[in-house]
């Protein structure tokens, strides 16, 4: 009961921690909204889409690999520090090469070469932040990972305030404010680390081997998952307009607003299946907080169903009304997709992120084709809607695989139990010890 308070009472932590990083986030994008207008909006979130993919690649998987196998004590933890800083550095230099020529390959009139290096410069930096946060993950330091996580959204804050609004630079300033943000961050997490280990690169082969063969199947899985959230923005970028991506976005940034609470939890859940002792007692522990979130999630569903018709126009203008829609036709596949990333991660703590791969491929496959088909004809709500029926089949079959290996019953998952409560409560009274 005791690993059980602090496992949720970690996941509350990070969930804090995502959550003022969301209020600076949201702020963020309400201004760029504004400054930016639709169609600037949409160039640089399509700018930025690149970048985003390539890392969700190029991180090779080191941070749940790391997470992975400082759980299981398989090797050193030095070493395991020193090699993440030897695959840190060849990927970001390949990184920042392949991502260089693909934008400049998409030939958008909006775009110019320094836009491009500045984009591709993100990759250093998020790669820098995802390998060795995976190292305070991977030792259960959640309080140190939230320092980490808390700083960006305010240094990027700041700089879009100042180079967007007094320089008036932009889509130039609106992505160097992204890009220094994510160096200050990167900069900050390697000092942390540094603090406990000396960084030094480290050329083990073997170790290299086994943590890139099971790092690359964590890659792909997340590279997989990443591209079926942002294939849609691909293909509206080739199939509609710049101002229907803006609008686009602010639907999807709404609607996603709801995986904060499973995020936040579904990352606490890796550390811990990671380094569990009992995988069918931890099974139950992931059945109860399925229990408790994803009854919030749809409670938070229904009030933006209703209540976007008010906020949308409000925060982001007159010119941002059709994301009205295109969230509400979003949010279903939203809901559905709550449970998965609890479920998801405990796989992945197991070491089974092929089952990702495997139940997810199809769904991107379908995902792409009902985007070719459905954005001529209905645009953004076109794409939303591939995206809902996308993400229902996934978690579908993700769930029924969940089931299937820890012969958890739906009743088990989603029906709340007596005992939920009194779990609540007595959390409710913890929180205030100190561990």
């Amino acid at each position: 009961m005791v690993k059980n308070y602090s496992l949720t009472k970690d996941g509350i932590s990070v969930f804090a921690t995502q959550i003022l990083t969301l209020v600076i986030g949201f702020i963020s994008g309400v201004l760029l909204a504004r400054w930016l207008g639709p169609s600037g909006r949409g160039v640089f979130t399509a700018l930025l889409v690149y970048p985003t993919i390539m890392i969700s690649l190029l991180s090779m998987g080191m941070r749940q690999a790391t997470v992975y196998y400082l759980g299981k004590k398989k090797y050193s933890e030095s070493d395991i520090v020193g090699v993440t800083l030897l695959l840190l550095i060849s990927s970001s230099i390949i990184g920042v090469l392949i991502s260089v020529i693909i934008i400049s390959y998409t030939k958008n009139s909006g775009y110019n070469q320094m836009l491009i290096l500045l984009a591709s410069l993100t990759i250093p930096a998020d790669l820098t932040i995802n390998y060795f946060t995976g190292i305070l993950i991977g030792k259960q330091r959640i309080s140190k990972f939230n320092q980490v996580m808390y700083l960006v959204p305010i240094i990027n804050l700041a700089l879009i305030f100042f180079l967007v609004y007094f320089e008036k630079l932009y889509i130039v300033g609106a992505v160097l404010a992204t890009l220094a943000a994510k160096i200050v961050l990167a900069i900050y997490a390697l000092l942390l680390i540094n603090r406990e280990y000396t960084l030094k690169i480290c050329c083990v082969p073997e170790m290299i081997k086994r943590m890139v063969s099971l790092g690359s199947i964590y890659a792909f899985s997340l590279f997989i998952l990443n591209l079926n959230y942002r294939v849609d923005i691909i293909i509206l970028e080739h199939l509609s307009n710049v101002a229907e991506i803006g609008q686009y976005t602010i639907g999807v940034g709404f609607a996603e607003l709801l995986w904060q609470l499973p995020a936040a939890f579904g990352l606490v859940i890796f550390a811990y299946s990671a380094n569990a002792k009992d995988s069918d007692k931890f099974s139950q522990d992931i059945a109860k907080m399925v229990r408790i979130i994803f009854p919030i999630v749809f409670i938070g569903s229904v009030f933006l169903y209703f209540a976007s018709g008010y906020i949308i126009p409000f925060l982001y203008g007159e010119e941002y009304i059709p994301s009205i829609k295109m969230l509400k036709i979003l949010l279903p596949g939203i809901v559905m997709m709550s449970f998965f990333k609890i479920i998801n991660m405990d796989l992945a703590g197991r070491g089974k992120p092929d089952v990702t791969i495997k139940l997810f491929l199809p769904a991107v496959l379908i995902n792409i084709v009902l985007n070719i088909i459905l954005i001529p004809d209905f645009g953004g709500c076109g794409a939303a809607l591939a995206s809902t029926i996308s993400y229902t089949l996934a978690s579908i079959s993700i769930l029924y695989y969940y089931m299937k290996i820890t012969q958890l019953s739906l009743s088990d998952i989603f029906i709340c139990k007596k005992s939920d409560i009194n779990f609540l409560l007595g959390l409710f009274h913890a929180l205030p010890i100190k561990r």
